[in-house]
């Protein structure tokens, strides 16, 4: 249990799912294994048992898979811009981490959950989104190397204004979180529905900071931006995920869980995805991502 050991010491916040009991026999053995395999071992027996298979994604085209394999697999310098849009480039050698059994990094996360934006802003029937990048929680709780216990309104009151909006007509906001600077999960403010929403591949609960956090946040920006208080503030608390989100059983997927969270949510539909799924997501991820476009449906 070294890896599970290590994981909970870096994250002390983690509620990590407890592995059922398990025999001698049926006890892989540690020996010479890699701390992502034993990862995977660990979450493999931790998982609850599996409820009935989702509806699974829409199989690939042959588009996906030709702007995936160009882009991680075709030939080129490591410095060619493949992906290029909100003033972000995005090289070959950043895309590199779409590659399989790899962990994502905040370049592609940001630059898909801006995709998301922009396909949000269009979209007529869908949820109303904000989505911000990667730092919006550890800026408003302090980070990693304060452990999330450090809430700081300042670092974000001015996103709203920059981004002109007003969290309080949205339905969603929706945030990628990087645990620990190890682990993706995604947070979401529920407007709709008064409440705050985890979603997290591995990790059962989020850091206890989350809710009280993002309350206080609300109370702020709701005083800041509309010069009164939040109506019952106490109110707003964690909601609960039924059914229970997808769950990964390996340690590099948890960025594609969070790009799917996202994609997902942001448009109204279920969770239609397993870790099954996470090979063929990895790739319409990458194509999406060449392409920079968002009109995908």
């Amino acid at each position: 249990l070294e890896y599970q050991t290590w994981l909970q010491r870096m994250v002390p916040a983690a509620d990590l799912r407890a592995p059922p009991e398990v025999t001698e026999a049926s006890t892989p053995p540690a020996d010479g294994l890699s701390g992502l395999e034993l990862l995977r071992q660990l979450c493999q027996a931790a998982r609850p048992p599996s409820p009935p298979r989702r509806r699974a994604p829409a199989p690939l085209t042959e588009e996906e898979q030709e702007l995936a394999d160009s882009a991680i697999y075709g030939d080129g310098s490591p410095n060619e811009v493949l992906a290029s849009r909100f003033s972000v480039e995005l090289t070959r050698e950043k895309l590199q981490c779409l590659r399989p059994r790899t962990w994502l990094n905040d370049e592609v996360i940001n630059f898909y959950y801006k995709l998301l934006q922009e396909r949000s802003n269009q979209a007529k029937d869908a949820p109303k989104c904000w989505f911000t990048n990667s730092f919006f929680w550890n800026k408003l709780s302090g980070g990693p190397e304060k452990s999330n216990k450090d809430y700081n309104y300042k670092e974000v009151r001015r996103w709203t204004t920059k981004a002109k909006i007003d969290v309080f007509e949205m339905d969603y906001v929706i945030f990628p979180m990087n645990i620990g600077e190890m682990h993706w999960a995604m947070g979401a403010i529920d407007i709709k529905n008064q409440g705050f929403r985890y979603f997290d591949s591995m990790i059962k609960s989020p850091h206890p900071n989350f809710v009280p956090f993002l309350r206080r946040y609300l109370v702020d920006e709701h005083k800041t931006k509309k010069s009164k208080d939040l109506p019952d503030p106490d109110a707003w608390d964690l909601l609960v995920m039924d059914p229970p989100v997808p769950q990964q059983t390996n340690g590099y997927d948890c960025g594609v869980f969070t790009c799917f969270f996202g994609d997902r949510f942001s448009a109204g539909r279920a969770l239609d995805f397993e870790q099954e799924d996470m090979p063929e997501l990895r790739v319409r991820l990458t194509a999406r991502v060449v392409k920079a476009d968002e009109n995908w449906l």
